[in-house]
């Protein structure tokens, strides 16, 4: 099976069939700060971090998203300041 026909049979899912499919695709599923959230999981990607996969399935990664919130001082309650 060529590479065009395996993509032709993944259009047209929707993200949470996509996200199982592709190991590139990550649905964060965080109800809130989940900005900080998809952060911490491409820097743990980027930087081969042991704990990504836990971070991937949201295991251990609260602490680490108030560690990131708090050092840079921003607040995300707000939505970041992106209008709803």
């Amino acid at each position: 099976m060529g590479f065009e026909k395996r993509a032709i049979k993944r259009k047209g899912h929707p993200l949470s069939v996509m996200s199982q499919i592709k190991t590139s695709v990550v649905e964060v599923q965080a109800t809130e700060n989940c900005f900080a959230h998809a952060i911490i999981i491409a820097i743990a990607k980027a930087e081969n971090d042991p704990e990504y996969v836990a971070y991937r399935r949201g295991y251990k990664i609260r602490t680490v998203v108030q560690k990131l919130l708090a050092k840079t001082g921003i607040d995300l309650f707000g939505g970041g300041g992106f209008p709803k």
